[in-house]
């Protein structure tokens, strides 16, 4: 198989020989007081009974809490590693020759953990006889553990539909479309419904340094789940419009951040940014490392985290809704300021400095799901709640902001594009027609990409609608090269070389010292994979896409509210106040 050596494998078997150590661990730890009590059981009762035990020791959680939790964690970092794997894989590489390639393999593991991890947490609260969600045949299912089962088996459903999606259109190498999103979606939002396990199965006395721990880990997780949308731009050949980047960053940061301070209270959101700096500079070191794949950037959302402790510390978080919408505001500002400075500093990617609708659609993004993180904090006791009716205007706010900034088109300029060789590569110039095309552009550059990595240059500007790359480029073997502009929501691109590929019958549009060219859109060259099919395939696609959407986001919202604290007295045991300090 190309690219895939046998090492490589070892990735995926490494995460159950981590599962493996653990379990063992725990059993021992909680064997002795389990067999004392349940010395007439049989051996497979005893052996789940001491990891339950002994993870209620160490965590002072439920044992079918941290059990189902901790399997969720293990589950979504091994489909993270795969996703960023294999987004890693495509931009570097191109397709792959194979449909189960380790990175594929350890998306599935992990998809199909989430539901691994509901039947666990099914198995021990019954054998516990936990008082939580429903009792059906014998068994006690916790609400959270429904919820985590269907957003495993959405984002498995997504595979098929995938294999379907290709087969009809091609292989589109995107991250957004239906059936791939149904499959980040499933496994993004999996990280909700381990903090809702958490919540459902809370200590009713104080949890201990390593709860604590890992219930801030599953808010760092949540982070990284939201996170996995912003892939096409951590990888640096984004195909929509830059302006995504600074609403998915705000939108990430004011649902995570405000639910993060009000679960762990004082430094929370701190708290959940250095769990999800442990993760994602985990996951990239590995990617950029031992894997040699480009080194996936990922936002800090450090300046917002402060922020929104610096809110909670003003006004408190309490009143749920005025801590929502003011911890919203601060994201977006000062916040935000702080995240693009580094997206500048790090050389991370475009910035639409020329785009006006930024001071629109970025504070929408983050006030809207700020509301909705405050809103899902219903289990997490406050003296106002954010009430039904502002969460579902939120709701549809971030729905309108995204869907709004869905457009691609293509606006009339024509390129000169000449080439000046050093060596493999070449230094990139640029001429313009209108001159002035590129005067307010919001993303203006040359990206080369699928020859063994990933290489970028900005165009400056020598003339007027004259422009030259600030470093050579490659344009030889199979990387493809293109001049990329975008304007507002005008998305375009011109080639500079693309290799002939025979599997799609693509012919070479070779490396020429002068070519004249007109802008297209830049799907018409990031995805020449795709062609044209059937409609049937994309109805099914995107209407498994909407059924699964309202699915999830219908059993988080109904799971919330079974675990609702609204009924219980402030330091009770049954609040979250047990994990933090009042």
């Amino acid at each position: 198989m190309k690219h895939v050596t046998p090492d490589q494998w070892n990735y995926v078997i490494a995460p159950f020989l981590i599962y493996g150590a653990i379990v063992l661990a725990l059993a021992v730890l909680g064997l002795e007081s389990s067999f004392r009590v349940h010395l007439q059981r049989n051996a497979l009762v005893i052996f789940f009974k001491s990891i339950s035990a002994g993870l209620e020791r160490v965590t002072g959680y439920p044992g079918w809490a941290m059990a189902g939790a901790l399997s969720g964690l293990w589950a979504l970092a091994t489909a993270a590693l795969g996703l960023y794997w294999d987004v890693g894989w495509h931009i570097d590489l191109g397709r792959d020759k194979a449909l189960f390639t380790p990175p594929h393999t350890m998306i599935v593991i992990g998809l199909a953990g989430i539901i691994y991890s509901a039947g666990i947490a099914v198995l021990f609260a019954t054998l516990d006889d936990a008082p939580v969600g429903v009792r059906i045949l014998g068994l006690r299912i916790p609400y959270s553990a429904i919820a985590m089962a269907a957003l495993g088996v959405g984002a498995l459903v997504g595979f098929p539909l995938d294999a379907l999606w290709h087969e009809a259109y091609g292989i589109d190498v995107t991250l957004w479309s239906p059936t791939h999103l149904m499959l980040v979606g499933g496994g993004g939002l999996g990280t909700i419904a381990v903090w809702l396990m958490l919540m459902e199965g809370r200590p009713t006395g104080r949890a201990t340094v390593l709860g604590r721990a890992i219930t801030a880990l599953a808010l760092g997780a949540i982070l990284v789940g939201l996170s996995c949308f912003e892939g096409e731009f951590d990888f640096g050949v984004p195909q929509f419009q830059v302006l995504y980047l600074p609403v998915l960053i705000a939108a990430t940061a004011g649902f995570t951040l405000v639910l993060a301070r009000a679960t762990l209270g004082p430094w929370g959101a701190v708290k959940a940014v250095v769990a999800y700096f442990i993760v994602r500079g985990g996951v990239a070191l590995i990617i950029s490392g031992p894997l040699h794949h480009t080194f996936p950037r990922f936002p800090l959302y450090l300046a917002s985290a402060v922020m929104v402790e610096a809110v909670a510390v003003w006004l408190g978080t309490n009143d749920r809704l005025r801590y929502a919408l003011t911890s919203g505001v601060a994201i977006a500002t000062v916040g935000m300021v702080g995240e693009l400075a580094w997206v500048k500093l790090s050389g991370w990617g475009d910035l639409p400095a020329n785009d006006a609708r930024v001071f629109v659609v970025v504070p929408a993004a983050a006030v809207a799901a700020a509301v909705l993180g405050g809103a899902l904090s219903l289990p997490v006791w406050a003296e106002r709640t954010v009430p039904a009716l502002a969460a579902g205007l939120a709701g549809l706010v971030l729905a309108g902001t995204l869907l709004a900034l869905l457009p691609r088109n293509v606006g009339h300029v024509d390129a000169v594009i000449r080439l000046n060789s050093v060596g493999q590569q070449a230094v990139v110039a640029v001429e313009l027609a209108p001159p002035d095309a590129a005067r307010r552009a919001t993303a203006f550059g040359v990206v080369a990409w699928q020859g063994g990595g990933r290489v970028s240059a900005k165009l400056n500007e020598v003339g007027p609608g004259h422009y030259v790359s600030s470093r050579p480029l490659p344009v030889t073997g199979d990387w493809k090269t293109i001049v990329g502009l975008q304007r507002g929501d005008e998305v375009m691109a011109v080639p500079v070389y693309l290799p002939t590929d025979p599997e799609i019958n693509a012919p070479a549009i070779a490396a020429l010292p002068e070519r004249h060219a007109t802008f297209v859109r830049n799907t018409a060259l990031l995805l020449r994979e795709q062609h044209a099919g059937p409609t049937w395939p994309a109805l099914a696609g995107y209407s498994g896409l909407a059924i699964m959407v309202a699915l999830w986001t219908g059993l988080i919202t109904f799971v919330a509210h079974r675990l609702s604290s609204t009924d219980a007295e402030p330091g009770s045991p049954r609040t979250l106040h047990t994990l933090h300090r009042p």
